[in-house]
């Protein structure tokens, strides 16, 4: 399979939404959650806002019809500087 990777961009932030979800949806073998599980605080800080500052990540794409394949990010926590990045 050929691919291409490329790093996240503000205008992603979409594409990190669904990618949350899916992660989360993962979790439950039985019955997929509600997708607005992704909008509880302790899941959204992970995408919301996607962009500012300290944020880091890659998106993997087909090479041959662009389908998404996967995505990595971490974010830098804004209100403890010195804290480590989270993933």
């Amino acid at each position: 399979m050929d691919y291409v990777i490329r790093p996240l961009v503000a205008e992603d932030e979409a594409l990190l939404w669904e990618m949350l979800y899916q992660g989360l949806s993962s979790l439950h073998k039985q019955k997929r959650p509600s997708r607005e599980i992704v909008h509880r605080p302790d899941f959204s800080r992970y995408v919301e806002g996607w962009g500012r500052p300290g944020d880091a990540g890659f998106v993997a794409n087909d090479k041959k019809d662009g389908s998404l394949l996967g995505a990595v990010w971490l974010r830098q926590p804004i209100h403890k500087t010195d804290a480590p990045p989270e993933l």
